[in-house]
């Protein structure tokens, strides 16, 4: 569990500018569900953000993350402004959303009442990565969408790394 939200923290890190619209049909459908609502927190980044992380003296290398940061073409983060049964509800819709559109559930952490579930389109050379991210049972609901070309022996390198 510290693994995955320990790569979601730093690849918030290294992902920084900005854009609307997901790779992903579900992830989007659930953020044009809320974009209206005034507690609803988005951020969506794009570019290479390699020399920006460069740019802070933050040693990629040593969580051999540099790989996975080249690779990395947008960044769309969004904290769900419901909690409880509908954010439940709208994590399981996302979930068989994303089945739907030939995402595969490649790593499921739970603890206690917190979990992660990160979701890959493509098998070797990945398209897309989708995290869902919950920290409690009435507590934050976050969506966190990668775009970009993703090596899976380059995963694998920084999953041993963190």
């Amino acid at each position: 569990m510290k693994n995955a939200l320990n790569i979601t923290l730093l690849s918030l890190l290294f992902y920084l500018p900005l854009s609307l619209f997901g790779q992903s049909k579900s992830v989007d459908r659930l953020y044009q569900q809320y974009k209206d609502n005034d507690a609803f927190f988005h951020l969506d980044l794009a570019g290479n953000f390699l020399d920006f992380a460069k740019g802070w003296d933050i040693d990629i290398e040593e969580a051999n993350l540099s790989a996975i940061t080249e690779s990395i073409d947008r960044v769309k983060l969004f904290k769900l402004p419901v909690n409880g049964d509908q954010a439940r509800s709208d994590f399981k819709k996302l979930s068989q959303g994303l089945r739907r559109e030939n995402y595969e559930l490649m790593m499921e952490a739970e603890e206690k009442d917190s979990g992660v579930s990160i979701y890959s389109l493509g098998e070797r050379s990945m398209k897309g990565l989708v995290l869902l991210i919950h920290s409690g049972p009435d507590s934050d609901y976050m969506v966190i969408e990668l775009e970009g070309q993703f090596d899976q022996k380059a995963l694998a390198k920084v999953g041993k790394g963190i």
